[in-house]
């Protein structure tokens, strides 16, 4: 492979190599270096022996009919299946059906409206009149939930600019039964043989600069020459300052400064038997663990429990020793089961810290207050040479695989220009 390379990709999750797929397809010779010993980055799918569903420990679900995704779902012959669309309100094992899950969440949402002061969802929920405290509390749990965010941080007018849950094919979500990875490798076997380089751990940690013309240093002591480079780092990596651009990237640091990298918890439990009625989705009040799921519409004995946001932070600070015996004794309140009979049927669990990962350093992105067009600016090119992508960069379709593939999509359109 040449010493020079057309294009450096940085980082081979959804969004590098969405990118390194379109450019090598379309002649460019492209080096993807990847910090971890893996393709995926926050897709991280296992296959157990003995389970009929992969465990996903990052990306799970396909959020909305979006083109992006199922065009690769379709090319690749992969089984989707939607979801059942439905919400219950759990508490001390009595189930309680939200038929109107979503009208209450686009009836707080519709009420943002033209505003064009920003403030805190938080803020924003306290503010409304007449709002009843079930609807309140709704809320906030699906912004902290959904968006991996704190309530108390995220910008308004950004959840007010995103188009979740107008529509009915937005709001409508998939599994895939072969894994995530599945996408993850059919756009790695895109990349054409002889114009595509993938690099495995290998980190980069500077990047100078200038119009036409990028040199990367890696922690393997090499240096790489190419005319453009995209960057599709996390903004949790980002805010660490983990690469040393030369010069700075100033307009970049000011979007950073005004997104966030979520904070999530998320663990699959396996029991011997399936002791749960049928539900999808099931919304608490508990301070550790306000959500889980199935693995709806299939039939199995997995189930998920999910903290964002604030539940997250009350989780993490347990340390992980604590995180599974937290979560259980969620698990033993929410169901009103003795944990005695949940410890007997456990038969395992996974789980993964994004905030530890020195790759991630969080799960998703979302903007915090004053940030609605952050997502935006961290996407614009600077001077034909240095590109960017990730969900972090879509305005649309952040802290998605359909944002990420889209926006290296995106990139390499920009490139090719």
């Amino acid at each position: 492979m040449t010493n020079l390379y057309d294009v450096a990709v940085i980082g081979a999750g959804a969004a590098g190599l969405s990118a390194a797929r379109e450019l090598s397809g379309a002649g460019r010779t492209v080096l993807i270096l990847e910090a971890r010993d893996r393709i995926g980055g926050r897709i991280h799918t296992l296959h157990p022996p003995g389970l009929p569903l992969p465990i996903e420990l990052g990306a799970e679900f396909v959020h909305g009919n979006v083109a992006s995704t199922f065009s690769i779902v379709d090319a690749a012959a992969l089984l989707a299946c939607r979801l059942p669309d439905d919400h219950s309100w759990l508490q001390e094992g009595r189930i309680e059906p939200l038929g109107d899950f979503w009208a209450r969440i686009d009836s707080v949402r519709a009420k943002i409206g033209a505003r064009k002061k920003d403030l805190s969802f938080s803020q924003f929920v306290r503010s409304l009149p007449n709002l009843d405290s079930r609807t309140r509390e709704l809320a906030c749990s699906f912004v902290e939930g959904y968006h991996a965010a704190h309530a108390d941080r995220i910008s308004t007018l950004a959840l007010g600019s995103a188009d979740e849950e107008q529509d009915p094919e937005n709001i409508a979500q998939f599994r895939l039964p072969a894994g995530y990875d599945a996408v993850i490798a059919w756009l790695r076997a895109g990349l054409h043989l002889e114009r595509a380089d993938l690099r495995l751990s290998t980190a980069v940690t500077s990047a100078r600069w200038s119009d036409g013309k990028v040199t990367l240093a890696t922690d393997r002591g090499e240096n790489f020459r190419a005319r453009a480079a995209i960057v599709t780092i996390p903004v949790g990596v980002w805010k660490l300052g983990t690469i040393a651009f030369d010069p700075p990237l100033k307009t970049k640091e000011a979007a950073l400064a005004k997104l966030e990298a979520g904070h999530v918890v998320k663990i699959t439990f396996r029991f011997r038997e399936r002791w749960w009625d049928d539900f999808n989705f099931l919304h608490t009040n508990d301070r550790f663990i306000p959500t889980w799921w199935t693995t709806a519409p299939f039939r199995t004995p997995l189930l998920t429990a999910w903290a964002g946001g604030h539940a997250a932070d009350a989780l993490l600070v347990e340390g992980a020793e604590a995180i599974q015996e937290r979560a259980l004794a969620s698990m033993a309140r929410a169901f009103d089961k003795p944990r005695r009979h949940l410890d007997r049927l456990l038969a395992g669990s996974w789980t993964y810290d994004w905030q530890a990962d020195p790759f991630s350093r969080g799960a998703y992105s979302y903007a915090a207050v004053g940030g609605a067009n952050a997502h935006a600016e961290l996407g614009r090119p600077l001077r034909k040479t240095l590109f960017f992508a990730g969900e972090a960069t879509s305005g649309n379709q952040t802290g998605t695989v359909a944002g990420a593939i889209e926006s290296g999509q995106r990139a390499a359109r920009e490139v090719l220009r």
